[in-house]
This record gives C-alpha cells, structure tokens and sequence, in this order.
C-alpha cells in the first residue's frame, strides 16, 4: 500500500514541477531537475509518482481543484450575483479585471495547462468537463439576464459566449505572450474599449 505523503512535501514536489515544466515543457524536463526544485531525493519522487505522466496528473488535478472550484468558477458566480443589477458593460469589466490578476498571479500553472491539453486526450478532456463547460455554463446566465433586459440582440446564445470567453483569453494571451506597444498605458482604459467594440457588435440599437 503506498505511503501517505506528507501535504507539505506533496507541494514542493508539485509546485516544483509546475517550475520546471513551466520553463522546459514536460517533454524536456527531468525528475532530477524537479528533485533538486523541491529540495527532495528523487527516489522520493518516484516513491509517489512512479511516471513522470502520473506527476504531471498530479499538477493538473491540483490546477483543475484549485482553478475550477475556488480560482475560476467560484469568483465568476460572485460577480455575476453581486453586480447582477449592473450593465452588461460593467459587469464585463469587473469580469475582466479580476481573470487578468488571476491569469498573471497562477501563470505557470496556465501555461503548463494550454499546453499539455494538446498533447494528452485525457487531460484536454478533463479541462473541457471540469473548468470550460462551467464557465460556459456561468457566462450563459450572464447572457440571459442581459437578453432578458433587452440589453442585447437575440444572438444565439452559444455565439455570444465563444465571442466573450475569446475576447477574454486572447486579451490575457497577448499580454503575456505577445506584448504588443499601444499609446494605452492603463489596464482599465484598454478593457473599456474592448468590451466598447465587442458592445457595439451585440448592443440593441436603441
């Protein structure tokens, strides 16, 4: 029967290898390397994750808990319900904000995360179930609530959530990939005149 490992080991062993595959991708990194990051024998490592596949599960399980029950899912529901009263536009807004500080605070886990979900079926598809299918699921009861003001045309539901989770996830990808140089140095400034373009292509004329 294997082991229990103590909590405060299991999470240098997975904080460090979120590190490492963060900097050199999964393929290219070792479990010395990840040894050497938590400060633990390697053995240890293999004691408690005998392939570096089962490891890798163990980070993206962690990213799944953390990013689908208290990170994403919960923080996007208390948006919606706390400013429920509020514009589409400014609810937006507050959305926005709060994803970019939580992209930049958990980025290495995002981006171990947007990569391996193209190499490994089971992972992409426990991303799908787990984390895209509930934000679907939340963004869907905004959309509601601003259909049913009148606030926006009658879209297609579907049309209308792929264009917001877009918007969202190209704005945090550029800015973290591809910086690109604009006269706009404010972050609030930028998000205002996104959700403007995207507004004007969904708002009721009045």
């Amino acid at each position: 029967m294997k082991k229990k490992i103590s909590k405060s080991t299991e999470e240098r062993i997975l904080d460090a290898a979120i590190k490492i595959f963060s900097k050199k991708g999964y393929s290219a990194a070792t479990t010395s390397e990840i040894a050497r990051e938590a400060k633990v024998a390697e053995g240890t490592i293999f004691r408690y994750f005998p392939k570096k596949k089962e490891l890798l599960h163990g980070i993206l399980l962690k990213a799944i808990d953390i990013f689908g029950k208290e990170i994403i899912i919960k923080p996007l529901e208390e948006i919606i319900e706390e400013n429920k009263d509020k514009s589409l536009e400014e609810i937006l807004k507050v959305i926005i904000i709060n994803r970019v500080k939580i992209f930049e605070e958990y980025f290495d886990y995002i981006k171990v995360i947007l990569c391996e979900i193209q190499f490994h079926d089971d992972i992409r598809q426990l991303f799908i179930d787990k984390i895209l299918k509930k934000i679907i699921e939340t963004v869907e009861r905004l959309v509601d609530i601003a259909k049913d003001r009148g606030e926006i045309k009658d879209i297609e539901s579907m049309i209308i959530i792929r264009s917001v989770i877009g918007m969202v996830f190209m704005m945090l990808i550029q800015r973290q990939f591809v910086p690109l140089e604009t006269s706009i140095s404010n972050i609030e400034e930028e998000i205002d005149l996104i959700i403007d373009i995207f507004m004007n292509g969904i708002k009721k004329k009045d």
